[in-house]
């Protein structure tokens, strides 16, 4: 039996639609899909489809390949912040 593989994404959509300055309901709207789907979609409870993900980066003017890269690059803008307020608050410390 072949196993069911999950698309993991909220973490990435969630800070991405704040980039684009949409609401849930916003994004809902966009995309036609439902407020309550994109709120699941971002705590991944809910997996998106390939389909989803077309409708998602039709919501943010983007193609498909310009929303995995403009996800990426808000994930990597995430992990610079925390490390770079790691650091501000270890000098703060001494």
């Amino acid at each position: 039996m072949k196993e069911k593989q999950t698309i993991i994404f909220g973490h990435k959509l969630k800070p991405l639609r704040k980039k684009h300055f949409l609401s849930q309901e916003d994004l809902a709207e966009l995309s036609n899909l439902d407020r309550k789907y994109i709120s699941n979609l971002e705590k991944d409870v809910s997996s998106p489809t390939l389909h989803t993900l077309y409708k998602l980066a039709a919501a943010f003017s983007i193609t498909f390949l310009g929303l995995s890269q403009e996800s990426n690059e808000v994930e990597e803008n995430q992990n610079y912040l925390i490390s770079t307020t790691k650091e501000v608050e270890e000098i703060k410390a001494m």
